[in-house]
Order: C-alpha cells, then sequence, then structure tokens
C-alpha cells in the first residue's frame, strides 16, 4: 500500500513524458493514424514512409522565430538556394568616382547530378568580373565522384600533395576549366585543368585581373598495398610576374613534374616529393627533392626529414624556396596540463653564396589551472644573415571575460629589431554580442634609427535590434618619428524581410604598415613586404537572399533530419593562439567547404556561411591555395564541429604564417 502513490506517480510522470513527445515531435495526426490503420488492414504489405521532419511547438508557447518562417517556406523541388546583391559605392583612393556592381551565388542540390553552384561579381563601368561555376559530388558508375569547375578557381592538386610538408609549393588562380575524379573505393583521383593565369582585385567589387600566359595541369593518384603515388604534370606558356612585361626575358614557358610516394600507417609514415622543372629561359633542368618522416608514440609525436633544392627552383612558372639543402628533426609532446614543440634545421646552400647554419625552434605551454595557462617560446636563425625571435604570455580567465598580455621581441638583421607588449581583452557580453580590444607598446629599431610605437585596436559585434547587427574592426598604431598607419572596417546589416537586406560598409585605411619578413628560409615570401595606403571607400549593398525546396534534405542529410546552421570566420592568426584577436583580421576571399561538397567564399571580413546544415558531426575545410601568401592551414584544414537541430554552430578557424616566425 505504501508504494502505490509512488508507482501511479511515475506511471503519471512516464504518461506526461509520452504525450510531450507527442506534441514536440509531431509523431502522427488523428487523420494519419486513420489512414496507417487503413493501410495496416489491407495488408499489402508496403511499410509507410517515414515522415519528413516538421518542427512543432507545444501549444501556448510563442513560437520561434523559424517557426515564423516555416509558414512562408517553399517546399516544392529540390533544395536550392539564391542570393543576388547590388552594390553601390565610392572606390578606394578616389572619393570622386562611383562604381555599381553586381554579385550573385546560388546552389541546387540535385539528386542524380551533385550540388551546382555559381558565384559570380560584375563591376559594368570598371569591365571587372570573376565567375565559377561548380559541379560537386556527380556520381558516376563504378562508385566515382566527379567535380567540374569553370570560370576563376585555383589549380588542381592531388590530395597527397596537399598535406603538410617542409616543403612549400606554390598555387596559381586561374580563369579556365577543371576537372577532378575520385573513386573513394580504390582511393584512386584523376584531374586536370587549364586557364589563364591572373589575381583577384578591385573593391568593393572583386574581378579577375588577367596576367600574361596561361597554366595547364594534368594530375593523377592511386593506392596499392599499403602505398600511395600521385603525379602532377604542369605546363605554363609565356606567364610573366610582371603586371607589364616589356622584354623577352620577362616570359617564362615551362614544363614542371611533381611526384609524391607516401607510406603509412597508425603509428608513423614517410612520404618523399620531387620536383623537376626546364624552361626555355635556361638549358639547365632544376630539381627539388624532399622527406618528411613521423612517428607517433602515445602523447608524443616525431619527425625528420631531408631536402635539397636547386637554385632558381620555380613551379609553373612561380618563384619557390631555392638554392638550399638540408635535414631537420622535430618533436612535440602533450599531456593534460601542458604541450611543448621544437625543431631544428641545419641548413647548407646548394650554390655555397650563403654560409652553412642552422634554424631552431622551440616553444610551450602550461595550463595551470581552469583559469590561467603560461606560454612561451622562441625562432633562431644563423643562416644567410642572423635572425631571431622569442615571445612569452600569459591567458587568464575572470568574470570580466578572457585576458592576454604579450611580449615579444624579434631581430630580423639588417638592424631591425622590434619590442612589443600586448594587453589583449575578450569581454563577456550577452549572447550574440562580442567585443575585444587590445593595447600595445613597444620600440622599433629601423637602419639605427629608434623609436617609440603605441597602438590600440578593436573588434566587435553588436545585434542592434532582431533585424539590425553592426559588426567591425579598428586599429591604429603611431611612432613617435611621426609614421602612423590607421584602419577601420565597418558592417551595419539591416534585415528588412525575410528575403531582403541592407548592409552599408566603410572601409579606410592611411598610413603604412610594415610586414615582417619571415625567418624561415623555406618559408614563402609575403606578396607585399610593406602596404602604403590613403584610401576609404563607403558602399550600400541591397540583398535578396531566398532558399526553398524539400527541407527535409537539408545540407548533407536524410529526410528524417532538420537542421541548423553554420557561421564562421577565417581569420589571420597572428600569434598563433587559435582566438582572434582585435588585432587580427579576416581573410578575404577564401574558398570553404562543407563536407567537401557545398562551396561558398569568406566576403570582405573573412565570414561564411552554410544555412540549413544537417544535424551531426561535419568537416569544414578551407582551401589552402586560396588563402594569401604566406598564410596557410597547416595542420587545421579541416575543422570538425556538431550541428543541432534550429541552432547556430559558430566557429573562428585561424591560419597562420607558414614557418617559424
Amino acid at each position: 500500500m505504501g508504494q502505490e502513490p509512488r508507482i501511479r506517480g511515475t506511471a503519471l510522470r512516464a504518461l506526461i513524458r509520452a504525450v510531450a513527445a507527442s506534441v514536440l515531435l509531431g509523431f502522427v495526426s488523428p487523420v494519419d493514424a486513420q489512414v496507417r490503420l487503413s493501410q495496416a488492414k489491407s495488408g499489402n504489405g508496403v511499410a509507410p514512409a517515414a515522415p519528413a521532419y516538421e518542427d512543432r511547438v507545444i501549444e501556448g508557447l510563442a513560437p520561434m522565430e523559424e517557426a515564423v518562417e516555416e509558414a512562408e517556406y517553399n517546399r516544392g523541388g529540390w533544395p536550392r538556394y539564391l542570393r543576388l546583391e547590388t552594390r553601390l559605392g565610392t572606390l578606394p583612393f578616389n572619393d570622386n568616382r562611383i562604381e555599381a556592381g553586381l554579385s550573385a551565388a546560388a546552389a541546387i542540390d540535385t539528386p542524380n547530378h551533385g550540388v551546382v553552384s555559381v558565384d559570380a561579381t560584375f563591376a559594368p563601368r570598371e569591365g571587372r568580373s570573376a565567375i565559377t561555376l561548380r559541379q560537386r559530388g556527380l556520381p558516376v558508375d563504378g562508385g566515382w565522384l566527379v567535380n567540374n569547375e569553370i570560370g576563376v578557381g585555383n589549380a588542381l592538386a592531388p590530395g597527397l600533395m596537399r598535406l603538410p610538408a617542409r616543403v612549400f609549393v606554390p598555387s596559381v588562380l586561374t580563369r579556365g576549366a577543371s576537372t577532378e575524379w575520385f573513386n573513394e573505393g580504390t582511393q584512386t583521383q584523376f584531374m586536370a585543368s587549364s586557364g589563364d593565369l591572373g589575381r583577384l582585385q578591385g573593391y568593393p567589387i572583386s574581378g579577375f585581373l588577367p596576367l600574361s600566359g596561361s597554366v595547364s595541369m594534368v594530375a593523377a593518384q592511386g593506392s596499392f598495398d599499403g602505398w600511395a603515388v600521385a603525379l602532377r604534370q604542369s605546363h605554363a606558356d609565356a606567364v610573366s610576374l610582371y603586371d607589364s612585361p616589356a622584354q623577352p626575358s620577362d616570359y617564362v614557358t615551362s614544363e614542371s613534374t611533381h611526384v609524391s610516394v607516401r607510406r603509412e600507417s597508425p603509428s608513423q609514415s614517410i612520404q618523399g616529393n620531387v620536383i623537376r622543372t626546364s624552361t626555355k629561359n635556361e638549358s639547365r633542368t632544376r630539381y627539388g627533392a624532399w622527406v618528411d618522416a613521423e612517428l607517433k608514440r602515445g602523447n608524443a609525436s616525431y619527425g625528420a626529414g631531408l631536402f635539397r633544392l636547386d637554385p632558381n627552383l620555380s613551379w609553373s612558372g612561380q618563384p619557390m624556396a631555392s638554392d638550399i639543402e638540408g635535414a631537420y628533426l622535430r618533436g612535440s609532446w602533450h599531456a593534460r596540463q601542458w604541450t611543448a614543440q621544437g625543431s631544428v634545421d641545419a641548413l647548407r646552400s646548394v650554390t655555397g653564396l650563403a654560409d652553412t647554419g642552422v634554424l631552431a625552434n622551440a616553444s610551450g605551454q602550461w595550463r595551470f589551472s581552469r583559469t590561467l595557462s603560461v606560454g612561451m617560446g622562441g625562432t633562431a636563425r644563423r643562416y644567410s644573415g642572423n635572425a631571431s625571435s622569442t615571445f612569452a604570455d600569459a591567458r587568464w580567465q575572470h568574470d570580466w571575460g578572457s585576458s592576454g598580455l604579450r611580449a615579444d621581441f624579434n631581430n630580423r638583421g639588417a638592424g631591425e629589431r622590434t619590442r612589443r607588449l600586448t594587453f589583449d581583452h575578450g569581454w563577456r557580453l550577452p549572447q550574440d554580442w562580442t567585443l575585444s580590444t587590445s593595447v600595445l607598446a613597444g620600440r622599433d629599431t629601423v637602419a639605427g634609427s629608434a623609436s617609440t610605437v603605441w597602438g590600440a585596436a578593436m573588434s566587435f559585434t553588436a545585434p542592434l535590434t532582431s533585424d539590425a547587427t553592426l559588426t567591425g574592426n579598428a586599429n591604429t598604431e603611431r611612432r613617435d618619428d611621426g609614421n602612423r598607419a590607421t584602419g577601420a572596417n565597418l558592417s551595419l546589416v539591416w534585415r528588412l524581410t525575410r528575403n531582403w537586406a541592407l548592409e552599408g560598409n566603410f572601409f579606410y585605411s592611411q598610413g603604412r604598415q610594415s610586414q615582417l619578413l619571415p625567418i624561415d628560409p623555406l618559408a614563402p615570401l609575403p606578396e607585399r613586404f610593406t602596404s602604403t595606403s590613403d584610401s576609404k571607400s563607403v558602399f550600400l549593398l541591397l540583398r535578396y537572399e531566398d532558399r526553398a525546396g524539400s527541407r527535409s534534405v537539408p545540407l548533407g542529410g536524410t529526410p528524417q533530419s532538420g537542421g541548423g546552421s553554420i557561421a564562421g570566420v577565417v581569420f589571420l592568426d597572428g600569434n598563433r593562439n587559435g582566438s582572434q584577436e582585435a588585432g587580427e583580421i579576416g581573410a578575404a576571399g577564401v574558398t570553404v567547404y562543407l563536407d567537401g561538397r557545398y562551396a561558398t567564399r569568406t566576403d570582405a571580413q573573412g565570414r561564411f556561411e552554410f544555412a540549413f546544415v544537417a544535424p551531426g558531426p561535419r568537416v569544414i575545410t578551407v582551401l589552402n591555395e586560396t588563402l594569401p601568401l604566406p598564410w596557410e592551414t597547416g595542420e587545421r584544414a579541416r575543422t570538425r564541429t556538431e550541428v543541432t537541430v534550429r541552432e547556430v554552430t559558430r566557429l573562428a578557424i585561424p591560419v597562420v604564417r607558414r614557418g617559424p616566425d
């Protein structure tokens, strides 16, 4: 008798949970139940189809925003997406000229032909445009998946040649066509591409600027008995590194071959690479070869390698590290509360023009508690001129947010030294609000002349209302010798209706800001050593955006799954701590893939978005070839995340400078 109320209470709670689950999941309406009962009695043996996912709300509760939009959503046809933008604004460096332009992005997910997408920009007055049409995940007999691309894109490389290695092989941007065939069962890959060499330029409308020459490439990769082999052949015809080549020596016609062989097991791997390049300008053929090996033992990994690169070595007419040979050792160790890594290179010039030397790098981080961590490290080079870089930092969590203090000491040789102390802080704010600030002070010495420097930076996201969001960043750096640099990038997005939005952008840059040369002699050089600018640009953007089709099949989903979304940013992580700080800007125009199937490009602030993504584990891939030099994804080319129904998954993906700083 004493247990009867408890049993009844348990049964009542179970009944309440069952009723609530039925309401939330929208199991079966009375009409549906009657239909299914009739089908069961008919004995036709056909199981009823599983219902498509549909969000329901509990009666009496205010509906969520997404639930309100459901009534306006067009469920007919295949899942598809369309975004149209009109842009009107002033040109940088010229406040008196107005530029109008258009941009468009669209995608459709077909059941039998993969995902077809297009992104395009047009600036009619300037004659500037960039168009890319993609088809990804086209299934073909025999287990093949085909990716095709027409328009502006990067020359492809087999997966084996995209793995992190000690030697960097440059990529090229072309306007042409490419195709890639991949068989997951046999791990076989074929690809080919051809197009005119060029680069993207222009603001606020970016377009493809053709340069001299064209580049064609074919490649293949296969696996057998634990080995993987990749071959790539490139032909560069009359390409030039100059915007306006004036004499025959400014043009290069070359044939380049790249071969990679890899042996890999769960605990160890070894990969060898050979490059051969011959040009019409030279009678001698240039070679490059390097070997990278890695061994994993518990919480430690060890690496070693050899490399030799002939003088004036190039790939597809693009320069790369050359006239250097050597060997390296590296190791990394991690435990619950600390990590450490280090490497050492023995270097020697192939021609003997530079002294034999060494490059050493070491760093570590200790996490003393949940709220405090410290780190320190440094790099030293004694080869072709001496250079060094050291740092020490501390980060801690507290009631106001997260703070960090970092000291940097750099000696780049030729009388160039920098001493910086930086304090940054990420403020604790309500959900969807972000604010990070940074201040620095230091002393710079250039060519024997010393000056005091100080600066400040700020980045923020402010959802002013439910329909308006302000984002931006600003920075300033001043020296007592009169040199200064100031910049700002602001964006206000106002959602007018479900489909229409208005965006205002302001870009400002003034002064001269230096870029430090890399210490690593094998690292690619920056595209520009210094940037001198005195410009501003204001433009308005009117956006129309719509999604339609069977929402029962979200990106990468099944008929029974709901959908969330992914919103992220790709940023230049100058201090390699994995967090975007106030002075670290986004990487614009970078190609980002969702599960290797759906593509998008980052905007001027490095932001990207995938709307209506199936729940569960997803992989975001940053295409390394689209990053500006000397930045690379390194070990973080693929970011794994978890998507939840009706929630926005936010990501901040760092990219780092190649080689030790």
